[in-house]
C-alpha cells in the first residue's frame, strides 16, 4: 500500500538528508537552480552542526530523476524493450523531417520554427494529458499539429526512440524491476504546481513502496516596501545600488560565521533584457571593471545563460565553418582575421589589423575563401604569413573534403579538422569561461554527429546551418563561484530563499502574465486542464501564488514598477497595488554611482588644451598634396592623418562608389591620351579608329580597377561601365577638339615639390604644351570651383603646388569637369582665350580680387603654401576647421578631435560658399 502523503519543514528535510545515502532520500525540485541552492543550504546546515564531512545530498530536478531511472533500465535485462532517448537536437531534427514529409510543409517559410512550436505543444500535451481531438473538429493549426505529430510518433516508433516528454510514461511501467534504484523517500520542494504526468509517475513510485512527501520552507515575516520609478532602466539601476548596499552593510555576526547575505533580484523579462541588466549591475558593483587589466570577479550572477552561439569562441568557430562554404559576409571574414582564436593571432595582431583595414577598401559585402586568400596574398597587402599559411591549408582542405553529401558524423569530423587546420582555439591560454565554453562546443559537435540516427545525408550548407541552429538553441551558463547576489527570472525564483529580495517590473501590463495558450492545441482543451497562461483566470491564480511566495521568502522584500514605457503610462500590478508606496531614501540605496557619475561628482574637470605637437623630424612626407589639403582644412586633421596615421575603417560596399568611378575615368582618359598624344592625331582619327581606341582604353581602365574590385566589375556590371566610360570619354574629346593645337607631354607624373620646408610628391593628371606655355589639367567628376585655389589655406592646393614646383613655365591651370552633359574646362590662365572656359585672373570672380595678375597669383599661392607647410613642420595641430561644420562633414576624426565637446557641433563657422563660377 502506498504511504500516506505528509509534509515536513526544511530543517526536518535536512535531518533526513543528513542520514546519508543509506536512507535513500531524494529531493525533487522544479529546476536545477533551486536544486543547487538547496544543496548549498544543506551543506551550510551540516557545517552548522559541526560536521567535517558528509555524503552529498541527492537533490535534483524531476526530469533528472526520470532520466537516471531510464539509464538504470538501459543497462539491465530490460534493455531490449527500452527505447533510446533523443537528445534535444535529434528531437528537433525528427520533428522537422516529419513536417517536411507532409503536404502542409509547402505553405511554410521554414520548417525549423514550426518544429520548435510543435515540440512545445507535444511536451504540453504529454505533461497535462491533453487530447486535441476532445474539443470537437480541430481548427487548421490543430489539424496540422495532429498530422505532424502522427508522423513524428510513427518515426520514433520505427527508430526505437523516445523523447523527454514521454520518458516518465515509458519508465513508470518498469519501476517494479529491481534494477531500477528507486528512492525510499521522495520529497517535493518548491513546486507551485504538479502536472498530471508527474503526479501519475509519483503515484507509480508510491505503488512500489516509495514514500512521497512535501517539503516546505518556513514562511518569513517580511518587511515589504513598494517603489515606483519613471522607467525600467532607472528601476534596475536602483535595484543594483540597493543590492550593493545590502551586501556591504551586512553584519557577519547576524548572518552566521562565514556566510554572506543572500540577495535576490527578480527581473520578469530577464531573457529579453539580460544584456542591459548585466551592464547596469556590473557598472554599479564594480565601476572600473572595464578598465581593469584582468577580468574581475563580480559579486552577482544572472540565472539565465546566453545562447552558446553568442560566446566569442563559439561565434568564431561558426564563422570559420561558414567561411569554408561558397561565400560569407565580409564583416564575418573580417572578424575571423582579427580573431584571437586563430593560430598566430597574438603574434600577428598588429599586421592582421592593418590587413583588415586594407581589405575593407578592396572587398565587396561578401567574399569567398579563395578570394580572401588571393587578396591577402597581394604584394601590396600587409604580410601575415601565419594567417596565410592557415588559410591556404584550409582552402586546400575545403576542396578535398568539404563537398558532397555526408552523414552528420562525417561532417562533425570534417568540421573539427577544419577548425584544427585554422589553429582553433588559438595560441593564447584560455580563461575559465572560454575553457568551459570550448568543452560545451565539443559536446555540441558530438550531439550533431549523433543526428545521423534521425537524419539523412546532408550537404555543407545544410550541415553548417544545423550546427548554427543548435548553437543558437543551446543556452549555456559557465559555472562560477558562489556569489551573494542572484538575478533571476520568474520561474527560477520558485522556492528560493533570501535575506533580501527585490522584485522588479511588476506593472499591470507585465504582471500577472498575459494568457498565452499554445496555438496548436485548442484553447478549450487547455483551459479544461487548468494549464497556467491558457486563460486569464488560471494565469492570475498561479501568479498570485508566486507573488505570495515572494512576499514571504526574505526578511526584506521590495517590489517595484515603472510608471512609463516609452510614451505609454503604466500602473502597478493589481497583485501589489495594496502595498503602500515607500520613498527610495528609506532603503539607503542611493549613494552608489557608476564610474562616470563618480568622476562628475568628484569636482571640476581639469582641461588642458594643447594644439602644438613636436616639430616633424623628417621633412619629406608621404601622402602627396593631400597633406597640404588636410593642413589647410584643419591642422588637427593633418596631424591625426599624416603623423598619427589615424584612418577610419571603411565598410565594404556593393558595387562601385564615387571614388572607384572617378578612378575608372582617370585611368580611361590617361590611356586615351597615351595613345593619341596630340590634338592633330585626335582630329585625324576616323570615327571607327577612335571607337577602337576608346574600347581598348575602357578595357584597360576596367582591368586596372578590377585588380582590387573584381567583385564589382564582372559580367553585366563590367559591360555597363565599359559603355559609360566610352560615352564620357567621347564627350570629353569633343571638348578637346574645340581647342587650339596642343600636345600632351605628361600624364599622371609625380614630381617632388617643397613648400615651407615640407617635401611631398605632387601628381598631376595631365600637362599640355601650348603655344604660350604649359597647361596643367586635373580631371574632376564632381563639384569643382576655382575659388578653392584662392585665399588663405586653399581648399584644393594640388594644381597651385604643381604650377609652382613643376619646373615648367605654366601658362594655365584648369579643372577638367568630366561629367555627362556638363563636360568643360574651369580654370585660370596667364593670357586670355588660351583654353575654352579658362579666364584670366581679373575675370576669375570675387575670390581672386586680391590678385592683380598672374604673377601676383603665383606669388600669393607660394606664400599660402609656404605658410601651410611651415605650420605642419612646426607641429601645428589645433582643432580649427576652416569652414566650420562644412569642413567637418567629410572628416573622419570627430572621435579623436572631440570637436563636439569644444563647441556645439556645426557651430564652428559659417562655411561661406563661392558661387561665382
Amino acid at each position: 500500500m502506498p504511504q500516506e502523503r505528509r509534509s515536513l519543514g526544511k530543517e526536518e528535510l535536512f535531518q533526513l538528508l543528513g542520514q546519508g545515502h543509506a536512507a535513500r532520500v531524494t529531493v525533487l525540485t522544479p529546476n536545477r537552480r533551486l536544486a543547487q541552492s538547496l544543496q548549498r543550504d544543506f551543506d551550510r546546515s551540516q557545517l552548522g552542526r559541526g560536521s567535517r564531512s558528509w555524503e552529498t545530498a541527492d537533490i535534483l530536478p524531476f526530469g533528472a530523476l526520470v532520466q537516471r531511472l531510464w539509464e538504470d533500465a538501459l543497462y539491465c535485462d530490460l534493455a531490449p524493450g527500452v527505447p533510446l532517448l533523443l537528445a534535444p537536437a535529434q528531437d528537433q531534427a525528427l520533428w522537422e523531417e516529419s513536417i517536411r514529409a507532409t503536404r502542409l510543409a509547402e505553405a511554410l517559410l521554414s520548417a525549423a520554427p514550426a518544429a520548435a512550436q510543435c515540440r512545445e505543444a507535444w511536451q504540453l500535451a504529454k505533461a497535462w494529458r491533453l487530447d486535441p481531438r476532445s474539443a470537437g473538429p480541430p481548427n487548421e493549426d490543430a489539424r496540422a499539429f495532429l498530422e505532424w505529430a502522427s508522423g513524428y510518433e510513427r518515426a520514433t516508433r520505427e527508430k526505437g526512440v523516445t523523447d523527454a516528454a514521454r520518458l516518465p510514461d515509458v519508465i513508470a511501467p518498469m519501476l517494479a524491476h529491481a534494477a531500477l534504484r528507486k528512492p525510499a523517500t521522495v520529497a517535493l520542494f518548491g513546486f507551485d504546481l504538479v502536472t498530471p504526468q508527474m503526479r501519475d509517475f509519483l503515484a507509480a513510485l508510491a505503488a512500489q513502496g516509495t514514500a512521497v512527501i512535501d517539503a516546505v520552507a518556513a514562511a518569513r515575516q517580511a518587511k515589504v516596501a513598494r517603489l515606483e520609478f519613471t522607467e525600467a532602466k532607472e528601476e534596475i539601476g536602483a535595484a543594483a545600488r540597493w543590492a550593493r548596499s545590502r551586501l556591504e552593510g551586512s553584519s557577519p555576526s547576524a548572518l552566521g560565521e562565514g556566510r554572506s547575505p543572500r540577495i535576490g533580484v527578480v527581473v520578469p523579462d530577464l531573457a529579453r533584457s539580460r544584456a542591459q541588466v548585466q551592464r547596469i549591475f556590473a557598472n554599479v558593483m564594480q565601476p572600473d571593471h572595464m578598465l581593469a587589466a584582468e577580468a574581475k570577479a563580480l559579486p552577482f550572477n544572472l540565472s539565465l545563460g546566453a545562447r552558446l552561439a553568442d560566446f566569442p569562441i563559439v561565434a568564431d568557430a561558426l564563422l570559420l565553418l561558414a567561411l569554408t562554404g561558397r561565400e560569407t559576409a565580409f564583416e564575418q571574414a573580417s572578424r575571423l582575421i582579427r580573431s584571437p582564436f586563430i593560430a598566430g593571432a597574438e603574434t600577428e595582431m598588429e599586421v592582421r589589423a592593418k590587413l583588415d583595414a586594407r581589405l575593407r577598401r578592396r572587398c565587396g559585402p561578401a567574399i569567398a575563401l579563395d578570394s580572401l586568400l588571393r587578396l591577402c596574398a597581394s604584394p601590396t597587402a600587409p604580410h601575415a604569413s601565419l594567417l596565410m599559411d592557415r588559410l591556404s591549408r584550409l582552402a586546400a582542405f575545403r576542396k578535398s573534403s568539404l563537398f558532397g553529401a555526408k552523414p552528420a558524423s562525417d561532417w562533425a569530423k570534417a568540421f573539427s579538422e577544419a577548425l584544427r587546420i585554422a589553429g582553433f582555439p588559438g595560441e593564447r591560454a584560455l580563461d575559465s569561461i572560454e575553457h568551459q565554453t570550448l568543452d560545451k562546443w565539443h559536446e555540441l559537435l558530438a550531439e550533431f554527429a549523433a543526428l545521423e540516427r534521425v537524419t539523412a545525408k546532408m550537404g555543407h550548407a545544410d550541415a553548417c546551418q544545423r550546427v548554427l541552429q543548435m548553437a543558437r538553441d543551446a543556452i549555456f551558463q559557465p559555472e562560477g563561484r558562489d556569489v551573494p547576489i542572484q538575478v533571476v527570472g520568474v520561474l527560477e525564483s520558485a522556492g528560493l530563499e533570501f535575506d533580501h529580495l527585490w522584485v522588479t517590473g511588476l506593472t499591470d501590463e507585465a504582471w500577472p502574465l498575459a494568457a498565452r495558450p499554445n496555438p496548436f492545441i485548442p484553447v478549450s482543451v487547455q483551459r479544461r486542464a487548468g494549464i497556467p497562461q491558457s486563460d486569464p483566470v488560471s494565469s492570475l491564480e498561479l501568479d498570485r501564488r508566486i507573488t505570495d511566495g515572494w512576499l514571504h521568502s526574505a526578511r526584506e522584500v521590495v517590489v517595484s514598477h515603472a510608471r512609463m514605457k516609452g510614451e505609454s503610462e503604466l500602473a502597478p500590478s493589481a497583485l501589489i497595488a495594496s502595498i503602500p508606496l515607500s520613498p527610495l531614501d528609506d532603503l539607503a540605496a542611493g549613494r552608489y554611482a557608476t564610474l562616470r557619475e563618480a568622476i562628475r561628482r568628484a569636482g571640476a574637470i581639469e582641461i588642458i588644451q594643447d594644439g602644438v605637437a613636436p616639430p616633424v623630424e623628417v621633412t619629406t612626407q608621404s601622402g602627396g598634396t593631400g597633406l597640404f589639403k588636410d593642413q589647410a582644412a584643419c591642422p588637427f586633421r593633418a596631424f591625426a592623418r599624416r603623423r598619427l596615421h589615424s584612418e577610419p575603417l571603411e565598410t565594404p560596399r556593393l558595387g562601385l562608389d564615387a571614388r572607384d568611378r572617378g578612378t575608372l575615368v582617370h585611368a580611361m582618359l590617361a590611356a586615351v591620351w597615351k595613345k593619341l598624344g596630340t590634338r592633330d592625331r585626335l582630329m585625324a582619327a576616323s570615327p571607327e579608329d577612335l571607337g577602337e581606341i576608346l574600347g581598348a582604353c575602357a578595357d584597360e581602365a576596367i582591368a586596372h580597377v578590377r585588380r582590387y574590385r573584381a567583385d564589382a566589375l564582372s559580367g553585366r556590371y563590367a559591360q555597363l561601365e565599359h559603355a559609360r566610360l566610352m560615352r564620357l570619354a567621347g564627350e570629353w574629346l569633343a571638348v578637346d577638339r574645340r581647342r587650339e593645337g596642343f600636345e600632351v607631354v605628361a600624364i599622371e607624373e609625380k614630381h617632388p615639390v617643397t613648400f615651407g620646408g615640407i617635401t611631398v610628391n605632387a601628381k598631376l593628371d595631365r600637362m599640355d604644351k601650348l603655344a604660350a606655355g604649359h597647361a596643367i589639367i586635373d580631371y574632376k567628376t564632381g563639384v569643382c570651383k576655382t575659388s578653392d585655389w584662392m585665399g588663405e589655406r586653399p581648399d584644393e592646393p594640388q594644381l597651385p603646388m604643381y604650377a609652382l614646383g613643376g619646373g615648367e613655365e605654366i601658362a594655365a591651370v584648369a579643372f577638367a569637369l568630366v561629367k555627362t552633359g556638363e563636360a568643360r574646362f574651369k580654370g585660370i590662365s596667364r593670357v586670355p582665350d588660351l583654353m575654352p572656359g579658362v579666364c584670366t585672373v581679373d575675370k576669375a570672380g570675387k575670390a581672386a580680387t586680391r590678385y592683380r595678375d598672374w604673377g601676383q597669383l603665383l606669388a600669393g599661392w607660394r606664400d599660402e603654401l609656404d605658410a601651410t607647410g611651415r605650420g605642419f613642420a612646426s607641429g601645428e595641430a589645433r582643432v580649427d576647421p576652416k569652414h566650420g561644420a562644412t569642413t567637418c562633414e567629410n572628416c573622419k576624426q570627430h572621435m579623436f578631435c572631440r570637436i563636439a565637446e569644444k563647441t556645439p557641433f556645426g557651430g564652428a563657422g559659417d562655411g561661406e560658399v563661392d558661387t561665382d563660377d
